[in-house]
């Protein structure tokens, strides 16, 4: 299944930063869900042009991610938020030019939402392409696997 993780300063998620910046990680990562549910791709098996979803919303798993001692370039002063997108299994037609159109989607809508937070020097997007041969599962294949050798 696929999975968006919004890391952030820990100490920004205190009521006293968002009180004193506005900046609110739930909203952003509300924001975030919404536009990973807008992203389309063209499905590679169809003789004609079919834009479908790059990800079913009602599979995305969602979580924001406490980030602890963070700086940038040994400035503690200096903080950074880094998304990432775990697409779900490798799918035909999410190529690498479909996942950077994601990042970018997602990185506007990123900078949009932060534009004058102070301390923030860097937002990273990642998106991944959960590749099977390289070591993933879940957990209902394990348990599926394992009820098997029972």
């Amino acid at each position: 299944m696929p999975h968006l993780r919004l890391e952030v300063p820990a100490e920004w998620l205190t009521p006293e930063f968002r009180e004193a910046t506005g900046f609110h990680a739930e909203k952003l990562l509300a924001v975030l869900v919404q536009t990973v549910a807008g992203l389309t791709m063209v499905q590679p098996d169809s003789d004609i042009r079919l834009e479908v979803p790059m990800i079913q919303l009602r599979n995305l798993k969602h979580a924001i991610i406490p980030v602890y001692g963070a700086g940038v370039g040994g400035d503690t002063s200096q903080q950074f938020l880094h998304i990432t997108l775990a697409a779900g299994n490798d799918t035909p037609g999410r190529t690498a030019k479909v996942r950077y159109r994601a990042a970018e989607a997602l990185g506007r809508v990123a900078d949009e939402f932060t534009a004058g937070l102070p301390g923030l020097a860097s937002i990273t997007v990642h998106i991944q392409d959960i590749d099977r041969s390289r070591g993933y599962s879940t957990t209902a294949e394990r348990r599926a696997y394992f009820a098997g050798k029972a």
